[in-house]
This record gives C-alpha cells, sequence and structure tokens, in this order.
C-alpha cells in the first residue's frame, strides 16, 4: 500500500527529529487533545456470506464514511525560535456505516476503525498565530464489519436468508498528514488537520484505509 510506505519513510524521519529534539529541546510541556470529524474509507470490505442450504460465497462492501473522534496525550519542545516537536500517543475511532457494493440488499451495515498509533509532529511556529505542522506515527489499526442478516425475495419462490459473517482485522499500521494550530486564549488551542491511516506495506486482507478531517482543542500544559 502506497501509504504505508509513505507512513514508513516518514517515520524514520520522525525518530530523528525525536532525537534531535532530545539534545536541543529549549522547553518542555505536557499536552492533551480531543477532536473529531468525518472519516473517508478508500477500499471495499468482502464479506463471507452463508446461505440457508449452507452455500458460501464473498461479496464486496463498501465501508462508507462515517463520524471520527480521537483523543491524544503526550510531550512538546521548543526546538528553535521556528520549530516546535511533539511527541504523543493517540487513539482514533472512526465509525463506517457501509452498504453492499454488488448486491441490492437494503440492510445497513455497521463497521468502524480503531487506532492507537505513537506520533510526531513537527510545527512551525515563525509564520504568526496560524501555525502549520506535520505529522507522523506507528502503532496498530483494527478494521471491523459487524455480521449482518439478509433476506432475498424471489418471485414465486420461498424468501431465503444469508448470514454474512463479521469481519475483524487487526494490523501494524500508522498515520502522516498535516494540520495547523491557532491559540484560543492561554494554553488552548485549536487544531484542523486532515491524515491518511491504513496499515504498512503487505497489509492483510480486508485492513481499510481511511481519511479523517478532522478539528480539536488541544490544551497545553506548561511553557511551550
Amino acid at each position: 500500500m502506497r501509504t504505508g510506505r509513505t507512513v514508513a519513510v516518514l517515520l524514520s524521519v520522525a525518530i530523528l527529529l525525536v532525537s534531535f529534539g532530545e539534545r536541543g529541546a529549549k522547553a518542555q510541556a505536557f499536552q492533551a487533545e480531543v477532536g473529531g470529524g468525518w472519516a473517508i474509507p478508500s477500499s471495499d470490505v468482502d464479506m463471507q456470506g452463508t446461505s440457508e442450504n449452507g452455500r458460501e460465497g464473498t461479496t464486496p462492501v463498501d465501508p462508507g464514511s462515517g463520524a471520527h473522534v480521537y483523543g491524544a496525550i503526550g510531550l512538546a519542545w521548543t526546538l528553535s525560535d521556528n520549530f516546535d516537536l511533539g511527541v504523543r500517543l493517540r487513539g482514533q475511532h472512526s465509525e463506517m456505516t457501509g452498504r453492499f457494493s454488488s448486491l441490492d440488499f437494503s440492510n445497513e451495515l455497521s463497521g468502524r476503525l480503531r487506532s492507537l498509533t505513537l506520533e510526531g509532529q513537527l510545527v512551525l511556529t515563525s509564520v504568526g498565530r496560524i501555525n502549520p505542522y506535520f505529522l507522523v506515527g506507528l502503532g496498530v489499526i483494527r478494521t471491523t464489519m459487524d455480521g449482518v442478516l439478509v433476506t432475498i425475495s424471489q418471485n414465486g419462490q420461498e424468501d431465503q436468508e444469508i448470514q454474512f459473517s463479521e469481519v475483524n482485522v487487526t494490523d501494524a499500521g500508522g498515520d502522516v498528514g498535516f494540520g495547523a494550530r491557532t491559540r484560543l486564549v492561554g494554553g488552548l488551542q485549536l487544531t484542523a488537520e486532515m491524515r491518511a491511516t491504513g496499515s504498512l506495506p503487505g497489509a492483510k486482507d480486508n485492513a481499510v484505509t481511511v481519511f479523517p478531517f478532522s478539528l480539536g482543542l488541544k490544551y497545553t500544559f506548561g511553557a511551550e
């Protein structure tokens, strides 16, 4: 996956930045952030179905976009007059409201993508009130699509039920993206960002990549 290769390369850059930050940082502060928005999946999920007579088959499901929430805690360092460095632990939950891609079933499908990543942020602080930043992270991604029972109506024949099994995929993954922050009052900041969250190269089957668009509130305790 192209996104996964990008994350792997950029994570190496982040590690170097963290090492530099530990040697040259001027100040350290604790930060906490919460936020949410909307996430758009980029790939289908294949669901396994079993009919009443025992016949099995696979059909693709469009996961569908949905609400997105996240929370993060970590540390920040002032590297210079131009840059800040942040390292944090971030959890993400993205809802997916899916539909069958090739079959005309009215059933609504529900699923979710969850991630837990260690993330680095490099912030440009010398451009005024709005500070852009670049981010990259590495961690664990879990994709879930709930099982569902569907009914097929056939003219002149008895209705038939098909049970589609739940899909659960846990894989190594990460995220990469960019955003901006601006100070509201005191240590409170407003953040806006877009990112890609997905598996690393060699992803498992049915591992989904999502593109969350988010707004958040970050609070900094102590000096930046």
